[in-house]
């Protein structure tokens, strides 16, 4: 057996064993019983309020014990829901000087590159004029169009896009099967204007005699040149996504 059939059946061992792990649910076994309904839909506290790297990083970060405390109080100086056995444990962890062991819920592959900051920041007219244009969200509010709309909105929607409504959820859920995964990744990015036609040329002659120059003008005529001049990565490269 060869070194390439070892390494192949390597890397299809590990997407299966991948797979089977990320269409498991954990919700049920957080250390502390966190109702993001209470604290983002009936007490309004903004998705970024908590996870504050999301813009600024790649990881939209665990809030740190020192968030709930900032509201809530150590055990010293109980100030936010003071009798709550649940509160009370993050008090615990905090007076411990240890970070909440909260399960992850929410992940993709070691091998795919996701930033946060990029999408949180990204311009909405960046997507095509169209999308989620044909959004029918009392009846499949998880279609392609519906996660589009909601994107193009910003601000919490946007993190509803990918996540779903948690601001509705007693206990954090994938509401996607198949979340992280390269189609559920691909079919948003395919809605990025000029990610198709960015490897279409004219004709062959033209394309061999002046590809530099006919380059740069497709790259602007399909946005993918910005008003900094400089390019937007383009969607469907493998580097976009991978290591």
């Amino acid at each position: 057996m060869n070194k390439r059939y070892i390494l192949l059946l390597g890397l299809a061992l590990y997407s299966f064993i991948y797979t089977l792990d990320s269409n498991q649910s954990y919700a049920d076994d957080q250390p502390i019983a966190f109702s993001h309904k209470l604290h983002a839909d009936q007490n309004g506290i903004a998705c970024q309020y908590c996870h504050l790297y999301a813009r600024r990083s790649f990881s939209s970060g665990v809030p740190p014990v020192s968030t709930c405390i900032g509201c809530h109080g150590p055990l010293e100086q109980k100030i936010v829901k003071p009798d709550s056995p649940e509160v009370n444990k993050m008090r615990e962890y905090w007076a411990k000087e240890e970070p909440i062991p909260w399960v992850k819920i929410h992940d993709i592959a070691d091998f795919v590159r996701f930033p946060h900051k990029a999408h949180i920041n990204a311009k909405s007219d960046r997507l095509l004029d169209n999308a989620g244009s044909g959004c029918d969200i009392e009846n499949n509010p998880r279609s392609l169009e519906c996660k589009l709309s909601h994107f193009k909105v910003g601000g919490d929607q946007r993190c509803q896009a990918c996540h779903g409504n948690i601001s509705q959820m007693e206990v954090v859920k994938k509401v996607d099967n198949n979340f992280g995964k390269m189609g559920w990744c691909m079919e948003c990015h395919l809605q990025v204007k000029g990610a198709k036609e960015r490897k279409r040329s004219g004709s062959t002659l033209d394309g061999w005699f002046n590809a530099k120059e006919m380059n740069e003008k497709r790259e602007v005529s399909i946005k993918l040149v910005n008003e900094k001049g400089h390019h937007n990565p383009n969607m469907l490269d493998c580097y976009t996504c991978h290591y």
